[in-house]
């Protein structure tokens, strides 16, 4: 287990190191821009709970889609989202903060084109137990999960995580959006006065 909090701290460290560098940027944006770079934290957040939850240490021998260091494939699925999501969510605060800078159509639709491809799987996972009907089996694994005191808590967290992350990015892409398009009509504007 040690080997989990030792690479989760180093981890942590890191994306804590990188988010001070940026606290100039974040500074600097305008508040609409802060609030789409700051969606990325619970995301982030999310990354690194994924990582401890799911990693289950193994000593091996490693077989592909069988047994992996992080455990049986399932878990190493897991632990490796859980970084990608940080690593996502380091690099959105970094681009959006840079984006802020000029704030065009094209940084705004490159910004959302990945936030999009990030939630992508997960829309269409949801869809699909959508289209199939309620699914009972899962239904029951999640209460019998929250009928516990940790379970219930881990819940409670992952869900207030999730709809942080998804209201502040709903909220920032509005907000910023607005913005562009007040700049855009206000380049229109002195562009019509000066002719």
């Amino acid at each position: 287990m040690w080997a989990i909090w030792l690479v989760v701290s180093v981890t942590i460290l890191l994306t804590l190191c990188v988010l001070t560098g940026l606290l100039p940027a974040f500074r600097g944006a305008p508040a609409s821009w802060r609030v789409l770079s700051a969606s990325a934290i619970p995301l982030g957040v999310g990354g690194i709970n994924f990582i401890v939850r799911f990693w289950k240490p193994t000593a091996g021998p490693y077989l592909a889609n069988k047994l992996y260091p992080y455990g049986d494939h399932l878990h190493a699925w897991a632990v490796s989202f859980g970084f990608a999501s940080l690593a996502f969510a380091l690099l959105f605060v970094a681009l959006t903060l840079l984006a802020s800078r000029q704030a065009t159509w094209l940084a705004w639709t490159v910004l959302l084109a990945a936030w999009l491809i990030y939630w992508l799987p997960h829309g269409l996972i949801a869809l699909a137990f959508t289209w199939a009907g309620q699914n009972r089996a899962s239904l029951e694994i999640y209460q019998k999960w929250a009928s516990k005191p940790g379970g219930l808590v881990l819940l409670i967290f992952n869900a207030l995580t999730l709809l942080a992350h998804f209201g502040l990015s709903v909220i920032g892409f509005i907000m910023t959006g607005i913005q562009i398009n007040r700049k855009r009509q206000e380049i229109d504007r002195r562009a019509e006065i000066r002719k």
